[in-house]
Parts: structure tokens; sequence; C-alpha cells
């Protein structure tokens, strides 16, 4: 149970003494907005003041009072403040005791089975075959591994999958571009950029030959009916973007557990759309004028909610929402999950808004889906389109960050051997990446700059990592070489200067900021959490010389350190993080 589960029980437990007929419902205990005032704080007395008439600070006096006769050796102190607020302050021994317990449990602290027992698919990622990966890649590939990680932290059992873009009108496009200008040597000694110069190529022609794009649609159509010789390129091209995608994913320390591209679900749409027929739910669509032939089939929203949802275009192809329907199908009778999260960014919010509906009319899941929208990412004076041409590959931009990473490392420890100068380089660099991807809300736009994203003075991943090597030299001057060396469980609760108590006071609230992160899918929560950690790390290293004390207080202050050490490490781990104990 975490601490502040607790505390909420004892105030329940209070207010019910002092207000039986009271309705509890509405209980919340959450962290001031100052250490100053207290650990944890509740606005219960406000809540209850109007039910039982009294004043919100006359409630709060009478709750404190039960809690007092109840006693506990959690607090230390329980004040009311303001119009009736009520802080806890955690008490010395407690805080000990619990730094011992980061030190005990290690490389574990932070996990919990607050979701116990429930299961959860996510789909992250989502590159698109035959194009390069590019930087518009970053986030949902970031955001979904932080995700991933910080789901499994709280107890889920989360199934990683990767709804690879590798079906649609675009293959289409793409094959009959190689059929009429490709050139099979020139294509495979360098597949995927001379696949994407010829998906540039067309659509370059289609604005003077606008005849290319039904030329490419029935491509398309022969591809989707089972067209031999269409098949297999189509094949060859996957094969080799999977191949160029997974070294990028091992390079950014991300893994999945399957990657089921829109074409694995090709036979299972006709069950969809059988489905919606039956049910009345997929109706024929307006044809366009002067047509024949059937026209689209699509699900009508309700007093015109949303747009109509086209299932199945009037040529009768496919389209992204068809497939959408039969992965949450698939993904519900293969695994049952008690919740399904897709990361993608906010230009699809309709298509979810859309598709989410219609699953649920048709019944083939009741699990939530939730759509884990994020912003746009920018870099300054530079534009993204993959049609045209200009993408900023994300394998370029990783190595800019290595390359540049180097020269910080250079500039403040250049006494490092070039082996381990270059690993620094490499975990500095790809942390800053991530670090500056992650530490803004995700449903905000993301403004890559360098000098902010590796700078070691603000809320960055080198600042982090600096601070976390920082706290093992205290270690290793101190003669301290394994974190097990400071678990001492009858350590006295000797820390009395300020900026060590609330330090100590910060980083055992690494499970519950973790548990805040995962309710709401924000990794940046957690971002926000370690770089105060980090800065309260930093002020008691400037006010307490470590290792000019001496005895017992020494050791106390060692296991603080070594506390430290454990929630930077694990925090940033669940980031996708690697932390280096020497930069």
């Amino acid at each position: 149970m975490f601490i502040r589960d607790q505390i909420q029980e004892l105030v329940r437990g209070a207010a019910m003494v002092a207000f039986s007929q009271a309705d509890l419902s509405e209980i919340n205990v959450e962290y001031p907005a100052e250490l100053t005032h207290g650990d944890y704080s509740t606005n219960v007395a406000l809540i209850l003041a109007k039910q039982v008439s009294l004043k919100p600070r006359e409630v709060a006096e009478k709750i404190v009072e039960e809690l007092k006769k109840g006693g506990t050796k959690i607090l230390s102190k329980i004040e009311i403040a303001g119009p009736g607020f009520i802080n806890f302050f955690l008490s010395p021994e407690y805080l000990i005791g619990e730094c011992q317990g980061i030190l005990v449990h290690s490389s574990s602290f932070g996990n919990s089975d607050y979701k116990n027992g429930k299961t959860i698919v996510t789909d992250t990622s989502h590159p698109n075959v035959a194009k390069p990966m590019g930087v518009h890649h970053l986030l949902s590939t970031i955001i979904g591994n932080s995700i991933n990680r910080i789901l499994a932290a709280v107890g889920y059992k989360v199934i990683r999958d990767n709804y690879l873009g590798d079906w649609g009108t675009q293959f289409g496009k793409l094959i009959w571009a190689y059929k009429n200008w490709g050139d099979e040597v020139v294509v495979k000694s360098d597949p995927i950029p001379e696949l994407q110069k010829l998906y540039v190529r067309f659509h370059n022609e289609v604005e003077t030959r606008p005849e290319l794009d039904d030329l490419g649609r029935a491509e398309f159509k022969k591809l989707e009916d089972g067209d031999g010789e269409n098949r297999k390129l189509w094949k060859w091209i996957v094969d080799l973007s999977i191949e160029q995608f997974t070294e990028i994913w091992s390079r950014l320390g991300v893994s999945f557990d399957y990657i089921h591209g829109e074409s694995f679900y090709e036979d299972k749409m006709q069950e969809i759309i059988d489905m919606g027929i039956q049910k009345g739910l997929f109706v024929e669509g307006e044809k366009k004028a002067g047509t024949t032939g059937a026209g689209a089939l699509i699900f009508k929203f309700e007093h015109e909610k949303y747009p109509p949802c086209i299932i199945r275009k009037s040529d009768g192809a496919t389209i992204y929402a068809t497939r959408d329907l039969a992965r949450t199908k698939y993904w519900q009778d293969t695994w049952h999950p008690d919740l399904m999260v897709i990361v993608a960014d906010t230009a699809q919010e309709l298509h979810f808004k859309q598709f989410f509906e219609v699953a649920h009319a048709l019944g083939i899941t009741n699990a939530p889906n939730i759509h884990a929208w994020f912003g746009r990412m920018s870099f300054p004076e530079k534009r993204m389109s993959t049609r045209k041409g200009n993408i900023i590959l994300m394998e370029e931009l990783l190595d800019e960050a290595e390359e540049m990473a180097g020269e910080v490392v250079n500039e403040k420890n250049p006494n490092l051997g070039e082996a381990q100068r270059k690993e620094v380089a490499r975990v500095v660099g790809i942390g800053a990446v991530k670090y500056a991807v992650l530490a803004q809300n995700r449903q905000t736009n993301v403004i890559f700059t360098w000098d902010k994203m590796l700078s070691l003075d603000g809320n960055s991943a080198p600042y982090l990592q600096y601070v976390f090597a920082r706290a093992w030299s205290i270690l290793r001057k101190s003669g301290v070489t394994d974190l097990e060396q400071l678990i001492d469980e009858k350590m006295n609760p000797l820390l009395v200067e300020q900026t060590e108590v609330t330090l100590s006071r910060l980083v055992i609230r690494l499970p519950e900021i973790i548990s805040f992160a995962a309710d709401e899918l924000k990794p940046n929560l957690l971002t926000n959490y370690l770089f105060q950690v980090a800065s309260q790390f930093n002020s008691f290293y400037s006010a307490v010389n470590v290792m000019k004390t001496e005895g017992a207080l020494k050791q106390a202050r060692l296991a603080l350190v070594g506390s430290t050490i454990v929630v930077l490490k694990n925090g940033l781990a669940l980031l996708g993080i690697e932390a280096p104990m020497e930069m």
C-alpha cells in the first residue's frame, strides 16, 4: 500500500469516528504545493463542512483530535492550515526506514502491484514500410516505450504490439512506380532510399498527371486481390523495411512482443464487414453524381456526432477503419485485455474517436480504448514531409546527438579513455533525445533545440545523468562500491539538516509518482519528479560535506546518497534512459 493510501485510511477512520453520518466517499490525500507544508495534505474538512453544518476549521480540529488519539509511527506532526487543510509530516524514523527500504529493494524499488492481474495491449511506433524512419516516428516510439515500461512497473501484464503501416493505397502507388521507373539493380543496392525516391517521384508526377492516382489504386486492388507479382514485390519491400527498423529500435532500447502490420488483418476484415451489415450498423453511403455501382459502406453516428466512418470504399477496397476494427477484435479475442492503448499523434483524434465508437457499437470489445495522443515535433526553421522527400531521418538525428554529446563529455571529463568516452556519449546523446520528448506533457508540441537538450544545468537527461554520476563519485571516495554495503536495519534517524531531510522526503515518493504517471499515461509526471530529486540532491551536496562527516551520521548520509542513486537509476530506466556511473 502506498504511503498516500495509508494516510487516506487514517483520515477516513478518524472522520468516521468524528462524523459517523457523513458521506466519506470523497477523501483526497495529495502532495502540498510546497514541502514546507508537509508531505501530504487533505481538504476533507472543507468537503465535510456543509454536511455537518460546521466551519471547515472546526471540522479539521475534530478530525485531527481523533487522529492524535490513534497515534502512528508514520507521522511526526499533523497541522491545520488556512481555512481547514490538514497537513501531515512524516517522522524521521519512518523516513530513514524507508530510505533503507529503497536500498534493500534496489532495482525493484518503485515497482508495485497497483494494477496487478490486469492486462493491457498497446500499439506504439508503427512506422510505414518502404519509407525511412524519420523523426516524426520518434514521438510514438519513445513515448510509447516509456508508457509500456511505466505500465509494467505498476503490475500490468503489458502486450506490446506494433501496428506496422504495411498496407494501403500507397503500396499500389509504389508498385506502379517501381514497375514503370524502377531498376532492380539500383533498388537492391540501396533499397529504402531508392524506394523512397520512387515514392516521391510518384507524388511529384501526379501533380501534372492526376490519372496516376487511379493507376496506383488499381495496383493496390490487385495486391489486395492476391496478384502474385504484386504480392512478391510487396513482401520483399516489407522484409527490407523491418530489418532497418529493427536496427533503430535496438539502438533506442525499444522492443515489441508482436509486430502485426495492417496486412495481418487482411483476412479478418470481412468478418467485421459482415457483422456490421447483419446488425444494420453499416449502410451504403450516397453515390457520387454520374457514378454507377454500389456506394461506399459507412457507419453513421447518431445526431451526426462525427462525420460518417467509411468501412469500405465504393471500389470495394478497405480503409484504415476496417483494419483497426479487425485489430481490435483480434486483441480482444486473443488477450482479453482490460485496456487498449494506442499512442499516436493528435492529427488522428477524429479517426480514433470514430472507430472506438464503431467498435463498441459492434460489441467486439468492452475494454476501454484510449488514444494516448501527442502533439507535433518541430525543428527551428525546418519542415518535415515524407512526400516531398526532405524528411529528417531518425538515424541521422541520433548520430548527431551522440556526436554533440561526445563534445560535452570531452569538455567535462577529458581524462576518459576513448572507448569509455564513446560509450558515455552514446548513453548521454540517446538519453538527451528521449528526455527532450518525455519531459514535456505529451499533449503539447515539442520544439527540438540542441542547447536545451544537452544542457548540464537545466531539466535535461545529461543533468540527471551528471547528478547520478556525482552521487556515485561520493560513494566511491567513501570506499563504497556496492549499495548493499549501505544497508543497516538498525540505523538511527540522524538526518537533521534541512536539505537532507527534504531529499529523504522526496526519494521515497517514487512508487506513488509512477502510479500517477501510469494513470495519466504521461511520462512527464515522472521526469518532473526526477528533476526535483536531482535538484534537491545538488542542494544537499552543496550544503553538506558528506566526506568530512564521521561515524553514524556519515553512514546515514551515505545511505541517503545511495537511495538517490536508486531512485534516479530506476526512474530513468522507466524513461528508457541509461545512467552512467561516470561522465
